[in-house]
C-alpha cells in the first residue's frame, strides 16, 4: 500500500513536470496589436483643402514699333484663392498626385498711355484662373519628395477702359488656355513643416481678346484673335501642420506670357503686342484629411 502511494504521487509529479513543458513548447496565438505608424508629412501636405488671401502684382504691357510702350496696367490687386490637392495609391502606382485651384483678383491699376492724356489714371480689373495639375510622387529619401506633373488652365482678365478717352471708354475681355509640364519640388525638415517649390513650362493656346460695345461706336464690338506664346509659372511655398489637420501656409507665385498682334478688324483696328508679367503673394489656412493605413502588428 506505501508502495502504492509512492508510485502514484511520482506520476503525478511526471504528469505535472510534463504539462508544464508541453505548455511551453505550444504556440500561442498572437493577439493583433495597433502599432504607432510614421506618416510622411508630405503626404498630409498634399491631401489639403486651403484657402488663401492674396496679394496680386499686375503687369502689362502694350507694345508697337512706334512705340516700345503703348500702354500698360501695373498695380496690386486684392483676391482669394480655393485650392485641393490629393495624393495617394492608384492600384499599383503609388503617390498619385491631383491638384485644383480657382484664383479670383479684382481691384483698380494704374493706367499709362503714350498716346496721349487719359481721362483717368485708374482702370477696374478682375481676373479670373483655373488652374489643374496630374502627377505622381516619386520619394526621394523619407523626406524628399519629386512630383512631375501636367499642368493646364485657363485666365480670364476683363479690362474696365470705361473711365478711359471721355466718351470713347469700353471693356476689354482677355482669355487663353494653357497646357505644359511641370515639376514639384517638396521638402518636409520636420514632421510638421513641408517646403515647395514648382515649375512650368507650357504655351498658351486659343488666346483672344473681345471689346464690349461702349455707345460712342469709336470701339465696335469685335473678338481679336492673339497670337499664342510660351508661358512660364513658377512658385514656392511653405505648409506649417498646427495640428494634424489644421495648417497654415505662405506662398509666392509668378507667372509670364505674351500676346502676339491679331489682324485688322472691320473698323480698322487691331490688338497689338503685348507682355504679362505676374507676382501673386498669399497667406491662408487649410485642412487636411489624409489618413494613415492601418498597420497590425501580431504579439
Amino acid at each position: 500500500m506505501k508502495l502504492f502511494s509512492k508510485f502514484t504521487s511520482a506520476a503525478i509529479v511526471l504528469l505535472a513536470a510534463t504539462a508544464q513543458g508541453l505548455a511551453a513548447d505550444m504556440a500561442v496565438k498572437a493577439r493583433p496589436i495597433a502599432v504607432p505608424q510614421w506618416v510622411n508629412p508630405i503626404l498630409v501636405a498634399n491631401n489639403q483643402i486651403s484657402v488663401d488671401a492674396v496679394g496680386h502684382h499686375f503687369d502689362y504691357h502694350e507694345t508697337t514699333a512706334a512705340f516700345p510702350v503703348l500702354d500698360s496696367e501695373k498695380g496690386w490687386l486684392p483676391g482669394v484663392q480655393v485650392t485641393g490637392s490629393a495624393m495617394g495609391n492608384l492600384g499599383t502606382i503609388t503617390n498619385v498626385y491631383v491638384m485644383g485651384q480657382f484664383t479670383w483678383i479684382k481691384g483698380t491699376t494704374d493706367y499709362w498711355a503714350a498716346g496721349g492724356p487719359v481721362t483717368s489714371n485708374r482702370d477696374g480689373a478682375e481676373v479670373k484662373d483655373f488652374d489643374f495639375r496630374l502627377g505622381k510622387g516619386f520619394d526621394v529619401g523619407t523626406s524628399w519628395m519629386f512630383t512631375p506633373y501636367f499642368g493646364a488652365g485657363y485666365h480670364v482678365w476683363d479690362r474696365d477702359l470705361s473711365n478711359q478717352f471721355g466718351p470713347f471708354g469700353y471693356h476689354e475681355k482677355y482669355e487663353h488656355g494653357y497646357a505644359g509640364a511641370g515639376l514639384l519640388i517638396q521638402w518636409a525638415p520636420s514632421n510638421q513643416l513641408v517646403l515647395s517649390a514648382t515649375g512650368l513650362v507650357g504655351s498658351t493656346f486659343d488666346p483672344k481678346m473681345t471689346t464690349s460695345f461702349n455707345g460712342g461706336a469709336a470701339i465696335l464690338p469685335w473678338t481679336y484673335g492673339l497670337g499664342s506664346s510660351v508661358i512660364y509659372k513658377a512658385g514656392v511655398a511653405a505648409d506649417y501642420a498646427i495640428t494634424r489637420q489644421w495648417h497654415a501656409n505662405v506662398g509666392v507665385d509668378y507667372v509670364n506670357f505674351r500676346y502676339g498682334a491679331s489682324a485688322f478688324a472691320p473698323d480698322g483696328t487691331f490688338e497689338p503686342d503685348s507682355r504679362t508679367s505676374n507676382w501673386t503673394v498669399k497667406a491662408g489656412l487649410g485642412y487636411s484629411f489624409y489618413t494613415a493605413p492601418a498597420v497590425v502588428a501580431n504579439y
